[in-house]
């Protein structure tokens, strides 16, 4: 698929935005994005994906500008009352992945590229790497609910109002990232991570991340009830009784 490459190994899978110059995404980008983390669900040799840019310069330069201008030269689309549903679909892909998703930030995030960070369940960034909403320099608005989620509700706004942008130290101090690194060790540190993950229980990883999703906006009553509920489930698996046998037994 163009756009999107996507490899597999040791139960890790590799999906890298790829397309030139600066990895922004069109209409089939956000497509592809949506195809690849749906396709995890229904594939029992993946327990973890890591998500990057090709290239040093930008993780993800936000949406295609040229391809923006087309599609708005188009005639009206079938669906007028939803038009940007596939971008909606391709983050939520991600959220909703059923594997934990590592993002790896090798350059700029711009627009899109936060809100594909913010969707991800863990981030770490290279030095150089920076964060920006332009959505508003360039006629659109977007992303900053998704930065909320990041750097809370006062720096979104600024991110949104000002369009300028956040160095990854920055958004390391603000714990939105897990680890700022150096760009060579970006990848094996995001591989060692997503390798310490692949290690644990395949059925236990897929229901924690269920949890996690379903719980993270709810009160924390209705949460805890919620991850207790999904503990039991757990728990009727052959895995869940070795899992105690092992720590029990010191095996």
């Amino acid at each position: 698929m163009s756009g999107v490459t996507v490899t597999t190994q040791d139960r890790i899978a590799t999906v890298v935005i790829d397309r030139p110059p600066v990895n922004a995404l069109s209409r089939d980008t956000y497509r592809e994005i949506r195809q690849v983390f749906d396709s995890f669900r229904d594939r029992d040799d993946i327990s973890v994906a890591v998500l990057t840019g090709a290239g040093d310069r930008v993780f993800c330069g936000g949406r295609d500008i040229h391809d923006l201008r087309v599609e708005r030269s188009e005639p009206k689309p079938v669906n007028v009352a939803d038009p940007m549903h596939l971008t909606r679909e391709a983050f939520f892909a991600v959220r909703h992945c059923a594997v934990p998703v590592i993002c790896a930030v090798n350059g700029a995030a711009v627009g899109a590229g936060v809100a594909l960070a913010a969707v991800s369940d863990i981030v770490l960034a290279v030095q150089s790497a920076t964060f920006a909403l332009t959505e508003i320099d360039v006629g659109v608005l977007g992303a900053a609910s998704f930065a909320q989620w990041m750097v809370g509700p006062a720096k979104a706004r600024w991110m949104f109002y000002t369009g300028q942008r956040v160095p990854a130290e920055e958004m390391y101090r603000l714990g939105a990232i897990e680890a700022v690194v150096e760009p060579a060790e970006l990848l094996p540190r995001a591989h060692a991570l997503a390798t310490v993950i692949a290690g644990k229980d395949p059925v236990a990883i897929r229901m924690a991340k269920a949890s996690v999703v379903r719980t993270d906006t709810l009160p924390l009553e209705t949460a805890y009830r919620t991850e207790q509920d999904y503990t039991r489930h757990l728990s009727a698996y052959p895995n869940s009784a070795e899992a105690i046998s092992r720590f029990v037994d010191k095996r």
